[in-house]
């Protein structure tokens, strides 16, 4: 506006809290400038309306222990959901009454969207299931594989998470599968051929172990020359 009305124009900064704008120059633009300034204005004003009559808070209501997982790993799914839809989405802080209330703000079309997504999220969560099944523990170290990779290619094959038994647990041998429950009875199958397959390993490993192992007392040669007879 300065180069078209050839005058400087002067904004108070925030912190002044001013509804004074400055406007210098020769008195023949000044007019001009004027009009062009209060016009502007009205445009803004007109645009933050439209904006603000567009805005919609919808909240949508969500058990929070699906909060960490429509997050997710370095805000990656909720960042997304955020760029798609172009809304503003708050989580309830630690000490706020209605923990399980997501708020999202943005246009009514956007919002909208943006509550069909999280939901979307939350109804797939709702159908997860976890069963455990019985695998020797004797082949775990084999399904698991060299630094984890077999365990989280099982995973990653059939979206699927697996928990072993930790050290000293009641029961060595229980396996828990975590997925949707198409994926988890897929997952169970494949895990039990794994465990058929390694556990030929193990039979012939164990087989080996023993063959080569000493003898604990060394039996007596019958050859030995016998003392004197009485």
């Amino acid at each position: 506006m300065m180069d078209e009305f050839e005058v400087n124009i002067q904004v108070p900064a925030p912190e002044l809290q001013s509804d004074i704008i400055s406007v210098t120059g020769l008195a023949t633009h000044l007019d001009h400038a004027k009009e062009g300034l209060l016009e502007r204005i009205k445009e803004l004003q007109a645009e933050q309306e439209d904006r603000a009559l567009g805005q919609l808070e919808a909240p949508i209501t969500v058990d929070p222990k699906y909060h960490p997982k429509i997050i997710a790993r370095k805000g990656a799914i909720i960042t997304q959901i955020h760029t798609d839809h172009d809304v503003n989405i708050q989580f309830p802080e630690k000490y706020d009454e209605n923990q399980d209330q997501i708020s999202i703000t943005g246009y009514e079309q956007n919002a909208i969207a943006a509550c069909d997504a999280i939901q979307g999220i939350v109804d797939e969560l709702e159908e997860i299931i976890s069963e455990d099944i019985t695998l020797d523990s004797r082949v775990h170290a084999c399904i698991i594989g060299a630094r984890t990779k077999g365990i989280h290619k099982i995973m990653d094959e059939f979206k699927v998470d697996l928990r072993f038994p930790q050290s000293g647990a009641a029961d060595p041998n229980l396996v828990t599968v975590t997925g949707r429950p198409e994926m988890v009875d897929e997952a169970i199958d494949h895990l039990l051929n794994l465990e058929q397959e390694c556990m030929a390993d193990v039979v012939e490993n164990e087989a080996k172990m023993a063959y080569m192992k000493p003898s604990g007392t060394a039996a007596a040669n019958p050859e030995e020359p016998r003392g004197p007879s009485k």
